[in-house]
């Protein structure tokens, strides 16, 4: 039976439950980045079926354009609409089918997407692993969205997304997207970023950071030491 348009999939998707409005932030002002990065890593989740992860800006999935030559596509072969998420700043990866997590770290400037049942606690090192240059993508809203390439394939769902995206309500497009398996990331910097994929050699780790990330850094500590001035 198909499911209302643009409702939560019925499936086995293991996509992350959003957290009770309001909780987690501070009564008088806005969370520490550190304090929202934890928040996002705890809740957000991929489920994979098809074995394609795709990373994607969150415009993209609204963006007519690319739409319709998504559902152009829809029986064309699966290195077709790789080419075509490759044309509008997106990045394919073949992974093993199963939920995973996403650690990011906003002072690090890193993302590590990894198998849920699999720890990631020595990050730094998981990061020096990850030496397989597997893509890039450009982020220019702020926010990288990352699902199963099998949601594309789905007209209503990104008939709804591409609704809601242009009645002003882009947090409504993230809980659609986070309620049918997928996940919404914030990347590094306001104006958008360039972001370097890289994957950990027979391992279905990926792990994500802009490709000027030696000037983020050095921006930061200059920061941190006029503060301390």
């Amino acid at each position: 039976m198909r499911r209302e348009r643009g409702g939560p999939r019925r499936s086995n998707r293991g996509g992350g439950g959003r957290s009770s409005r309001g909780r987690g932030h501070h009564r008088h002002g806005r969370r520490h980045p550190r304090q929202s990065a934890e928040s996002g890593n705890q809740r957000e989740r991929i489920a994979i079926e098809s074995g394609d992860l795709v990373l994607i800006d969150q415009f993209m999935l609204a963006n007519p354009q690319f739409i319709e030559k998504i559902a152009g596509a829809l029986d064309e072969s699966a290195e077709v609409k790789t080419d075509l998420i490759k044309e509008y700043g997106g990045t394919v990866i073949n992974v093993t089918c199963g939920t995973y997590r996403i650690e990011r770290d906003p002072f690090a400037y890193t993302i590590i997407v990894h198998p849920e049942d699999e720890s990631v606690e020595g990050a730094p090192e998981v990061v020096k692993d990850a030496t397989e240059s597997v893509g890039e993508i450009n982020v220019d809203t702020r926010c990288l969205a990352m699902l199963d390439r099998e949601l594309l394939d789905d007209s209503s769902l990104l008939e709804r997304y591409q609704q809601l995206w242009f009645s002003g309500q882009d947090k409504a497009c993230r809980d659609l997207l986070r309620d049918n398996g997928g996940a919404v990331r914030y990347g590094f910097r306001r104006d958008g970023d360039e972001l370097g994929i890289f994957q950990v050699p027979g391992a279905d780790i990926i792990c994500l950071w802009p490709k000027n990330i030696e000037e983020l850094k050095a921006s930061a500590t200059s920061r941190e030491v006029e503060a301390e001035a």
